[in-house]
């Protein structure tokens, strides 16, 4: 009886996390190129590898309970054994690598909608969006959210430069805030979460966390939600870590 139980609980556990996909943006959201600059982006884009702190590791982690991850860059194609050699690089494995054509005209927002309703359309699995806001992913994710209600579990959004984004995505400052979302969520294990915050407390090169391109918040605020999980004590070391160094950088401007 025992044993019956036990697959049981193992199959429901696993029927839980079936069925989920990501779709995540490439520069900016997981490697640090600064695509807002014409010069420093196309740069970054040919001859580094560098990514933010935690996010090879957040996708590790999600790989438990998702089936797929997309990369969907509105970088072009001639770029892909660059692209390629990155994400291995910082092992991170996908599914597939989509990027844009730049003959064929078509505008960045109506290419990643397009790009993502093909995917969605094809699977009956749903989907995370990661993304960040120096391009138009927090508009494209809103349109596709309102093209396939109750599709997307989660938009999230990596605040590079501070702008309004909508209300329907979520933001995020560090790979500790996403960890955080995806516990609340009831999907990321403590243990990953647990880690995410050492990642972040531990980085000597907070500008791997907070590139010179980035706003870096001083608020404390923003991450107050945190202190009210299990994870306090984490989430207040982490916290003190970033304000006291976005704090340190602002006055040094």
């Amino acid at each position: 009886m025992k044993k019956l139980f036990f697959l049981f609980s193992v199959l429901l556990s696993v029927h839980s996390f079936a069925g989920i996909q990501i779709i995540s943006d490439l520069d900016d959201t997981i490697k640090i190129t600064n695509s807002g600059s014409e010069v420093d982006g196309a740069i970054n884009a040919a001859f580094t590898s560098y990514t933010f702190t935690g996010i090879p590791e957040f996708f590790e982690a999600a790989d438990y309970y998702t089936n797929e991850l997309h990369i969907l860059s509105a970088s072009p194609g001639i770029l892909r054994a660059k692209i390629l050699s990155t994400l291995k690089k910082n092992q991170i494995q996908i599914t597939s690598l989509i990027l844009k054509n730049p003959l064929k005209g078509q505008s960045k927002i109506d290419y990643k909608v397009a790009q993502m309703r093909k995917l969605i359309e094809k699977s009956t699995d749903d989907f995370i969006l990661i993304g960040d806001d120096v391009g138009q992913d927090p508009e494209a994710y809103e349109k596709i959210s309102q093209m396939f209600p109750g599709r997307v579990l989660r938009s999230y959004i990596h605040m590079i430069k501070g702008r309004p984004v909508p209300a329907t995505v979520i933001k995020y400052w560090t790979s500790f805030d996403l960890f955080m979302q995806e516990f609340l969520a009831r999907r990321m294990s403590t243990s990953w979460v647990q880690k995410a915050s050492e990642m972040i407390v531990q980085e000597t090169k907070m500008k791997m966390v907070f590139p010179d391109f980035a706003v870096c918040p001083t608020d404390a605020s923003l991450w107050q939600w945190q202190t009210e999980t299990i994870f306090i004590a984490e989430a207040q070391e982490a916290i003190q870590k970033i304000v006291t160094y976005c704090k340190v950088r602002s006055s040094s401007i």
